[in-house]
């Protein structure tokens, strides 16, 4: 393909320059992409409606290295230090490739490069963390491939990008950009919040019961397994269930989660990471760049439902309260408590309810009543022993699960989710009957 793309020098300006240690987001990013040696590149190809041209594209992408700081970074590395520091230009260029369908399928074409686009790691010194192709088929362009590294934003941060790119705004930026951040997180102020943030998760690590999950039963090659549950019953089950014990269907759905999780392992108290947007920080409202983290919620799911429901919400509240500190040092502490109280004190299981911070994909209905179940695929690239996210609207429910077979079974995994229909089924029907006609 390569003797058929030409690349275009797209030049760009914007406020704010200057170099500094990395923000807490960035931080956080930086390590997970170390640790598990991918590159969490963000993006993928789309249509373009009829009439558009390289030059739109390009003025998009002037827009898009313009507006955001975080898209005009370098992470440079300094001697003797395993962080780099960032580097924010208020000014330079940046290519643009205009791939050549030749009659091939367009749409095939821009996959193949939003797919190479992903998977070649960024130069992060020398390259900026943002790639974007027009595709072209003779005299009209009919796809742009935008993909960035995921130090340049988060789920919640791409949805800010996608409105204010699609309306051109040119009103200030919201929220404070990286380098801003970590001058601001150096500050006592933030210190105070970074050590409460530690003393949160050390506690709650301490006091609870070491979590045991049996072995996986089904320790498979390749390792990690990716599958999809989509169910039209838990979005009505959800709400009647929030009506019935007065409060939000975020806490029921982590409640059944919990309840599910805790019915398939045995595990009953349950110590969950919750991604947290972070955006309700006024200071970061708005912000187009990684500031979500995990905070640490614990939940006890003996006892009634209505009870482990209400644990569930201050839990949450908790955890997101936590959710804002420099991950060197809660790693540190984290390993600290582990190897006193064994490794499995602190569970990589993760959850993260983006269904109010703007869902990222359409989420289809099953094809029939119900729900249905699909394995999309399995890889051997490593990832979390149990990530959970949930997407939806009010019609379904999508539930997207990763699942490491080396710690449990992915029948097990898969059990875990119907278990999560099952529950909130289950305990939603009085709310459902109240509120019938």
């Amino acid at each position: 393909m390569d003797e058929l793309v030409v690349r275009r020098t797209v030049s760009f300006a914007g406020e704010g320059a200057g170099t500094g240690e990395l923000s807490w987001g960035q931080l956080d990013v930086w390590l997970k992409m170390r640790r598990l040696g991918r590159t969490f590149a963000m993006g993928g190809a789309r249509a373009l409606p009829a009439g558009a041209t390289v030059e739109d594209v390009a003025g998009e992408l002037a827009y898009l290295m313009g507006r955001y700081q975080s898209m005009r970074t370098r992470f440079v590395p300094v001697d003797g230090e395993d962080v780099p520091r960032q580097v924010v230009h208020d000014r330079g260029t940046i290519g643009l490739d205009v791939v050549e369908a030749a009659g091939r399928d367009a749409a095939a074409v821009a996959e193949d490069v939003a797919r190479r686009y992903r998977t070649v790691p960024f130069d992060y010194a020398h390259e900026w963390p943002v790639r974007m192709a027009a595709v072209v088929d003779g005299d009209r362009c009919t796809h742009a491939v935008l993909v960035m590294s995921h130090l340049v934003f988060d789920g919640a941060g791409a949805v800010v990008m996608m409105a204010e790119t699609a309306a051109r705004t040119t009103a200030p930026v919201r929220g404070i950009a990286p380098l801003e951040q970590a001058r601001q997180q150096a500050q006592p102020a933030a210190r105070r919040h970074h050590a409460a943030a530690l003393r949160h998760w050390e506690t709650r690590l301490r006091r609870i019961p070491v979590p045991v999950v049996p072995p996986s039963r089904d320790v498979r090659s390749p390792r990690y397994h990716h599958g999809v549950l989509r169910s039209t019953a838990l979005p009505a089950a959800l709400v009647a269930a929030a009506r019935q014990h007065g409060t939000d269907t975020a806490a029921v759905l982590l409640a059944v989660f919990a309840t599910a999780f805790a019915s398939v392992t045995g595990v009953l108290v349950l110590p969950l990471r919750l991604m947290a947007s972070n955006r309700f920080r006024a200071e970061l409202d708005g912000s187009v760049c990684p500031v979500s983290q995990n905070g640490l919620c614990v939940l006890d799911t003996t006892g009634d439902f209505g009870e482990v429901v209400r644990r569930a919400r201050g839990a949450a509240m908790a955890a997101y309260k936590h959710a804002y500190y420099d991950r060197r040092e809660l790693e540190a502490r984290v390993a600290a408590v582990a190897a006193e109280r064994g490794p499995g004190i602190d569970l990589d299981v993760a959850f993260n309810d983006r269904r109010f911070g703007g869902t990222l994909r359409p989420v289809a209905a099953p094809a029939g009543p119900g729900a249905e179940f699909t394995w999309v695929s399995a890889h051997d690239d490593p990832q979390s022993a149990f990530f959970l996210s949930a997407d939806g609207t009010d019609e379904v429910l999508e539930l997207t699960l990763y699942v490491d077979s080396h710690f449990l079974a992915p029948d097990d995994a898969a059990a875990v989710l119907w278990a999560m229909e099952a529950t909130a089924t289950r305990h939603s029907t009085v709310g459902i009957a109240a509120a019938g006609p």
